[in-house]
């Protein structure tokens, strides 16, 4: 005797229906339907840039008094843990003529990743991810090295005049920008800590 769902093309064509309606598209359950919208972010502003020559060329077109360079990646739990202030302060010093911008160090292949944390964080300015060759950081500033978050403040002409290594808080971006402000370097060249 024959079982009921061998005997019946119907009943097979509805069950290779059934599956194929729950197939997804990825680990988080998405289907085929919704992973045609955009993803979060794809909108955002994101330059790609393959020197930090590229970098500072772009940022100069800001005109800024002075430009924050905040080195991340998605990766880095110092550097998501630092974000939001940075931020915080790149909105309430906008009217300053100081500006904050993100440079990412993640992979190209991760760029999905970023646009979702920029707009997580309701990054709108331009932001940057480096695709070139070697570590940006060092092309601006030779005794840093591979180490994330890395924070450079950046005068008008677009010198390096500070640059921090690793987390940064609020107080310590507000007295780094407040020292090359007023012509004290804080730590352009060694940023080992005293």
């Amino acid at each position: 005797m024959r079982s009921p769902l061998t005997a019946s093309p119907f009943w097979f064509t509805l069950l290779a229906l059934a599956v194929a309606g729950c197939a997804t598209d990825s680990a988080d359950g998405t289907t085929e339907a919704a992973s045609a919208e955009p993803s979060p972010g794809a909108d955002l502003p994101l330059v790609e840039v393959a020197s930090a020559e590229a970098l500072v060329d772009d940022v100069l077109g800001l005109d800024a008094e002075i430009v924050v360079l905040n080195f991340w990646a998605t990766w880095c739990g110092p550097c998501r843990q630092e974000f939001p202030e940075f931020i915080r302060y790149d909105r309430e010093m906008a009217e300053e003529n100081v500006h904050v911008r993100f440079v990412s160090l993640d992979q190209t292949a991760d760029l999905p990743a970023v646009r979702a944390f920029l707009a997580e964080h309701e990054v709108d300015d331009p932001s940057y991810l480096y695709t070139g060759q070697g570590d940006v950081t060092s092309q601006l500033n030779p005794f840093v090295g591979n180490a994330l978050p890395i924070t450079m403040v950046l005068d008008g002409d677009g010198i390096v005049q500070d640059t921090h290594v690793g987390l940064m808080t609020y107080d310590e971006l507000v007295e780094s920008v407040a020292a090359v402000r007023s012509g004290e370097t804080g730590r352009p060249a060694d940023p080992t800590p005293s």
